[in-house]
């Protein structure tokens, strides 16, 4: 399973920021139902998460939240990749046709 951009082959060449506006590409071409697969998924992982910062209270919050923040995105971005997979190969032609 890819958990990071840089371990998919379709991928591969391209800097760090293309692979990102290539991954935006791939999530907003997938079809409605699979975007709310997607969304679904994506609470799915981070609503105990979330839950747990309810345990927290004044100061000790701050720490938290910080790391929730840095967090999030080690947490769904293995899902949109996973999601995007089907996509790649369309996103990627758009995005070689915007860059000429």
């Amino acid at each position: 399973m890819n958990l990071r951009l840089s371990s998919v082959k379709a991928l591969d060449g391209y800097k760090l920021r293309d692979r990102q506006q290539i991954l935006t590409l791939a999530l907003e071409a997938l079809s409605a139902p699979k975007k709310v697969m997607l969304r679904v998924a994506k609470l799915a992982v981070l609503t105990p998460f979330f839950i747990a910062l309810a345990y927290f209270e004044g100061w000790a919050l701050l720490p938290v939240l910080l790391a929730a923040g840095l967090s999030y995105p080690l947490l769904t971005t293995p899902i949109e990749i996973l999601f995007a997979k089907q996509t790649f190969e369309q996103a990627i032609e758009q995005f070689k046709s915007e860059q000429t």
